[in-house]
């Protein structure tokens, strides 16, 4: 596993746990990352989290647990 995957899974890794930490893009190591959640359709159990640089634009995305669901 390259450095950038390492780097893409820790802020992921962060980022999961807390949407408002600071972390910066594993690309550009320039801008920092923003989360956006989006719902799946047809599986309300899980959600996509974005997670995009503000520099670079460049993203990836975590499919989880859906933490709004009750």
């Amino acid at each position: 596993m390259d450095s950038k995957a390492r780097k893409w899974i820790a802020a992921a890794n962060v980022l999961r746990e807390n949407t408002s930490a600071i972390v910066i893009c594993p690309e550009c190591n320039v801008g920092h990352l923003h989360v956006k959640d989006e719902l799946i359709p047809n599986w309300d159990s899980k959600i996509d989290r974005f997670m995009i640089c503000d520099n670079c634009g460049k993203y990836n995305i975590l499919t989880m647990e859906n933490p709004h669901q009750e």
